[in-house]
């Protein structure tokens, strides 16, 4: 049987009349479908990973898209304006939509996205389908997900404190609901401190002090979601950051940082790490300057300044055990001063941290091991 004649015949000029009937053409757009299923599926696949801040309706939304990988499907989260909150996205492997659930894995609407390198479009639908609204999205590094809520942090409480006669203010930062329904309930606590005073050096103190403040929310946020993700809605998580006035005068503040948490894997997280500051400029102090360059590194325990360590150390709590006077170790630009005193801050492997008791020397006692800029600064701490 022969096949019916092109639809194109006599439409054409005769020199160039298709040379292929139906069933040619047929096979070519075939080829061209085949050909362009490649590109179709890797604009699709894209939209499994990226960052994107734009408008879902009328109200401002961050995003944050994660692909699949091992056994985990791809995931993700965003937020409304400025929302400590995330509405986690699971993606549904068979339609690609985006399955929306709220703090309490409540099914709450559904989203349909396409994207490529620069934008993101699409549509959410309410978990029963009655109502949508378009979203306009444009890609953002990754690292700005969290700008938005940045910004708009404010303390949720502020309550003011002094030391040496010089006041302060601890804010207590505010923190997110908690995920799922059957999980451990999070144990969060930020707190930050403000120096009174005007002055250029306090306020960059303070502007330091608050970025750090900041960026501890922000962690814990990144924190729990990646919690969500890898090991699902009840994991448990935990964190606190706590920033303390432990020294003040005239030329310095120095400010005591403590943090913890679980994030999963083996073990939680927790240390403090105390940062003295110059009050002239804001900067922090090169504490590493004060001691004489042979302390710069590790302290030998067999050197005077190790042997007074050393027995400073072993009158403390945990000095009493051999097993820690042996693990310990101090290094010299692991120090801040206090009142009185310059303070050591104490060195131990993971599995010996109760050994790690930091110990501190009268201003005297240390006088000898100083550089003259160590003296200069000590001074102001006598």
């Amino acid at each position: 049987m022969r096949p019916s004649p092109s639809p194109f015949r006599g439409l054409l000029p005769a020199p160039h009349r298709s040379p292929i009937g139906a069933w040619g053409l047929a096979g070519i757009l075939g080829l061209v479908v085949v050909a362009l299923a490649p590109q179709v599926a890797a604009a699709s696949e894209a939209c499994s990973t990226g960052t994107w801040r734009g408008t879902l309706g009328t109200t401002t939304v961050s995003i944050e898209l994660t692909p699949a990988e091992d056994r985990r499907p791809a995931s993700g989260r965003y937020y409304y304006r400025a929302a400590l909150g995330d509405l986690t996205l699971v993606r549904d492997a068979k339609t690609g939509d985006w399955q929306e659930l709220d703090a309490r894995e409540t099914l709450t609407g559904r989203l349909r996205l396409s994207c490529d390198a620069k934008t993101l479009s699409g549509e959410w639908r309410s978990a029963d389908g009655k109502k949508s609204l378009p979203i306009v999205a444009s890609a953002i590094p990754a690292d700005q997900f969290n700008d938005t809520r940045k910004e708009a942090l404010k303390p949720l409480k502020v309550t003011p404190g002094q030391i040496a006669g010089r006041r302060f203010d601890t804010l207590t930062l505010p923190g997110p609901a908690p995920y799922g329904t059957g999980g451990a309930s999070p144990e969060v606590l930020h707190l930050g401190v403000r120096l009174a005073g005007t002055e250029p050096g306090i306020a960059a103190v303070n502007a330091s002090l608050w970025r750090a403040a900041v960026d501890a929310v922000m962690d814990h946020l990144d924190c729990r979601a990646q919690g969500r993700r890898d090991r699902g809605p009840d994991a448990g998580y935990e964190s606190a950051q706590t920033q303390k006035v432990v020294a003040w005068n005239a030329s310095y503040a120095v400010i005591d940082t403590w943090s913890e948490g679980y994030c999963g894997g083996a073990h939680p997280w927790h240390g403090n790490s105390v940062t003295t500051y110059r009050l002239d400029t804001g900067a922090e102090a090169e504490v590493g300057l004060w001691l004489r360059p042979e302390f710069k590194d590790e302290i030998a325990k067999s050197g005077l300044l190790g042997r007074l360590l050393a027995q400073a150390y072993a009158k403390g709590g945990n000095g009493a055990e051999a097993d820690c006077r042996d693990e310990v170790r101090w290094r010299g630009s692991s120090i801040h001063p206090e009142p009185g005193r310059l303070v050591f801050h104490t060195q131990a492997s993971y599995a010996m941290t109760p050994c790690a008791e930091d110990v501190s020397l009268p201003i005297d006692r240390i006088w000898p091991f100083l550089t003259p800029a160590g003296q200069q600064a000590l001074k102001t701490f006598r």
